[in-house]
């Protein structure tokens, strides 16, 4: 279970969310989704099966695409354009006449796509994000190969049996003249991708592997990680570090003190410019584990934690804060608690008692402004925020109208 607060309050705009698609991109999808169902019914025109499976592939990925917006697998938009090319030669080698350039540029497309999902396949085997590794090029572009080549057999071999039973006689030297072409387009990737990873592959197999992290099951490692560069960082006015949730680590025994201490980053986080808890780490970066022990399970400790927010902050502030639990040692013994905070539109408290106290970042440190200091200090946050709204700034009108 995670412990995130990010669905927050009907009608407040989530400034964690940052996934929706832009108007530009559904346009792009709805031009690929009208010609991907105009190559269906071509296809079913020439009678090519082939052309008609993977244009129903990529209507059915398009749907789900522009209907859930990501919240499903989701396949890089370059990969559909891609997939939508090789269907665009094919279909025009039909219908104006059997153009070899046409074919041979189908086939070195389709050799290329495959190669790209060897590449997939390849990190997928590694538990692994591109770039979070210490993968060696030279392997993961033969595996891709390899993989291209061999998929694209088997649907050579699974062809030449059907057309045997309906025509009698397959066509061996179209077929051979076809694996060559695709087994070329292949190599072109696999060549690509060790002379450089940065080009095709950042939109392709790089961005399906981070944006499918989670389904994938390579996100703990990655999450681990990001908490290991974040620690070699050191503390600063967006990143602190805390031993411990709850518990005196010098007496062993709940401390409410410590609670207070978390809250009162939290809070100041939310006051100035946002910024990272990492709980569970010691002020050196020793990575010592939040203190799960007092609690019965994770579960708990999350629900314990959004108590904290909601008593002591607030129920407002729920949509600014997000955290969840990432374990860490060979048997995930430990974890740490990352809480990311973004900024608050209106001033946030935390309450002590019948007191409410407002903190901000100084440098490393929460400190508590009083008094005229804590006014000019909000007056000028506003006056900034506004600066933002005349200069367009993306969501600091809608910042503006939640005040």
């Amino acid at each position: 279970m995670s412990g995130t607060a990010e669905d927050g309050i009907l009608g407040k705009r989530n400034p964690f969310d940052t996934k929706k698609m832009d108007s530009t991109t559904m346009r792009l999808y709805w031009v690929i989704l009208a010609m991907s169902i105009a190559t269906v019914v071509l296809g079913l025109l020439y009678s090519s099966i082939w052309d008609v499976i993977v244009s129903l592939s990529v209507v059915v990925v398009m749907i789900a695409t522009m209907k859930h917006d990501s919240k499903f697998v989701h396949i890089p938009p370059v990969i559909i354009i891609m997939i939508f090319i090789c269907l665009i030669f094919s279909t025009v080698g039909k219908v104006f006449g059997e153009y070899g350039i046409m074919n041979v540029l189908q086939d070195v497309f389709l050799g290329m796509l495959l190669s790209l999902f060897g590449f997939i396949c390849a990190y997928i085997s590694l538990g692994k994000i591109p770039g979070f590794s210490d993968e060696k090029p030279s392997l993961i572009s033969l595996e891709a190969f390899t993989f291209g080549v061999a998929l694209y057999s088997i649907y050579m071999m699974i062809i030449r049996y059907i057309s045997g039973i309906i025509t009698g006689t397959p066509d061996y030297k179209e077929m051979f003249d076809s694996m060559a072409y695709v087994t070329f387009g292949s190599l072109f990737i696999s060549l690509l991708f060790y002379i450089d990873k940065k080009s095709l592959f950042a939109h392709t197999v790089f961005n399906f592997m981070y944006t499918n992290q989670e389904a994938l099951g390579v996100k703990s490692e990655n999450e681990r990680m990001e908490i290991e560069h974040l620690i070699s960082r050191g503390e600063s006015d967006t990143l602190e570090f805390k031993s411990t949730l709850r518990t005196n680590l010098k007496t062993g025994e709940k401390d409410k003190r410590m609670e207070k201490a978390v809250l009162k980053s939290i809070t100041a986080f939310l006051n100035s410019d946002g910024g990272t808890l990492l709980v569970g780490v010691a002020d050196d970066g020793t990575i010592l584990g939040i203190d799960e022990e007092s609690f019965d399970n994770r579960d708990k400790l999350n629900l314990h934690m959004t108590n904290l927010i909601s008593s002591q902050i607030g129920d407002d502030y729920l949509p600014y804060i997000r955290f969840k639990l990432i374990s860490f040692g060979e048997n995930d013994e430990k974890a740490v608690m990352k809480v990311m905070c973004k900024t608050s539109p209106i001033p946030v408290f935390l309450k002590d008692g019948k007191t409410e106290q407002y903190y901000v970042r100084s440098g490393p440190s929460s400190v508590e402004l009083l008094g005229s200091d804590m006014i000019r200090y909000i007056g000028r946050k506003q006056s900034v925020r506004k600066l933002k709204v005349r200069a367009g700034i993306p969501h600091a009108v809608d910042e503006i109208n939640e005040e």
